[in-house]
């Protein structure tokens, strides 16, 4: 048996999420605030569905000045704060989409579901966020070749990959705990409440990749001095 409460907390929690969802899609594609980086449209629509409420707040701040004509023509002169937002926001989405494929393929694929192996759902998952990532880079590139999936490829290693780690460590400590503490058939992804458990750890993640995403800007911009 599913948690009363938790499974209503779930579904609240899954309920503002999507809520904030269709705020930012209205505000997207209705109102035409389109971002500059059509890749980042895809990005703010993930982070709300995990953040929820609050990240509609940090597409305010931070994503719509992109669209709306204030953006600033020097990127050296973003503040700190909002070039860190959309950073981790960026690799925060990959890690997210690479969660939900990850997860909902291999539930679909096993035969037994209560069978299934943390670090196998774990492997997979960190393998679709890398994945992902890279596909991002891909897209957002002029052209189509070999010699740009390797462009693609090697960018996300000397950009992302730290911050992606990161991200992921974090997410894959609370599911651990997640699973020791919530009844196994709550935590599957055809119950709301593995959904809601997500959540929580992909804002995890979010806050641990904070510290590795200020390394890794710094040193890009150390190296560009």
């Amino acid at each position: 048996m599913q948690p009363t409460w938790l499974l209503a907390l779930s579904w609240a929690a899954l309920a503002a999420a999507f809520v904030s969802f269709v705020i930012v899609v209205a505000d997207t594609y209705l109102r035409g605030h389109r971002q500059p980086v059509r890749v980042m449209e895809i990005v703010w629509l993930v982070t709300v569905l995990y953040i929820g409420p609050a990240a509609v707040r940090l597409y305010w701040n931070w994503g719509r000045p992109e669209a709306s004509g204030r953006r600033r023509r020097n990127a050296e002169r973003r503040p700190r704060r909002g070039v860190m937002v959309t950073y981790v926001s960026r690799c925060g989405a990959h890690c997210a989409l690479g969660f939900v494929v990850a997860e909902v393929a291999l539930y679909a694929l096993r035969d037994d579901p209560a069978q299934g192996t943390l670090w196998i759902d774990y492997a997979g998952d960190y393998l679709a966020a890398v994945t992902i990532a890279v596909l991002f880079r891909y897209i957002g590139e002029p052209g189509r070749s070999v010699t740009k999936i390797w462009h693609a490829t090697t960018t996300v290693v000397k950009v992302e990959l730290v911050t992606i780690t990161a991200f992921e460590l974090a997410l894959f400590a609370w599911l651990t705990l997640a699973h020791h503490v919530v009844p196994e058939p709550s935590l599957r992804p055809g119950s709301p409440i593995f959904w809601f458990a997500g959540q929580i750890g992909l804002m995890a993640g979010f806050i641990a990749a904070w510290p590795a995403a200020s390394w890794q800007l710094d040193r890009r911009a150390g190296r560009a001095a």
